[in-house]
């Protein structure tokens, strides 16, 4: 295995609290959630136009691939491919049973060959900007597989203000009983993890590697953004 996808693997499981199978779990648990009729609806507008007959969608950090499950049996004529490098997740996999396939590779930097130049009709990035040390390298290619007119569907938590984010956990505004400070300094880490992008910090990133935004639309509370962009046609 190479060193830069070992030590990946390492820092993935610590960022999912040390148990990968804990987290994998969460995945598979939080799956409708993640893709509710909010999701849905947006994914129709933006993402669904750009796909041709036959085409190519793809899910960067597709743990399970469960999301390529549900579009195996909706679409029989698509390519599906799902990129994952977490080996917890992968064990978990579904792509034996349906039509698609998953790929193992480190998106902070991943090879120039994984697809083919202008071969990507829709992408789909849920909850992993925050999980790279970098996301402009993958955007960069990205913006080479993607076919003009190619479509980027972004999800992911961005920074709030630590006030808002203890609330949020605590479910209470008032902190002034004691606390763990193992637990604590868990959570502060959690809240560093999570909170790396503020949504005009993705916005410029996508503008800088060449994409045009067609929509960015605030969720969960101002917590999380989902944006459409789109390689010029």
């Amino acid at each position: 295995m190479a060193d830069s996808l070992k030590a990946l693997r390492e820092y993935l499981t610590r960022h999912h609290g040390g148990d990968g199978h804990q987290a994998a779990q969460r995945t598979l648990e939080g799956h409708a959630r993640n893709h509710d009729e909010r999701f849905r609806t947006f994914w129709q507008k933006h993402a669904e136009p750009a796909i041709r007959p036959g085409g190519q969608v793809v899910d960067l950090g597709c743990g399970p691939g469960l999301f390529l499950r549900d579009l195996a049996e909706a679409r029989s004529d698509l390519t599906l491919t799902g990129i994952e490098a977490a080996p917890y997740m992968l064990e978990h996999a579904c792509d034996d049973e349906y039509d698609f396939s998953i790929r193992v590779a480190d998106l902070n930097d991943p090879p120039a060959d994984l697809f083919a130049a202008g071969s990507i009709d829709v992408a789909l990035a849920n909850r992993l900007f925050h999980e790279l040390h970098q996301p402009l390298l993958l955007l960069q290619k990205l913006h080479v597989w993607l076919k003009p007119g190619g479509v980027l569907i972004l999800i992911d938590m961005v920074r709030q203000p630590l006030g808002s984010f203890l609330t949020h956990k605590f479910g209470r505004d008032r902190l002034d009983e004691p606390l763990d400070a193992r637990a604590i300094a868990a959570l502060f880490e959690d809240y560093f993890e999570h909170n790396r992008y503020h949504d005009s910090d993705l916005l410029a990133l996508l503008a800088m590697t060449g994409y045009e935004i067609l929509a960015d639309q605030e969720i969960r509370s101002g917590r999380a953004v989902q944006i459409a962009a789109r390689k010029p046609a």
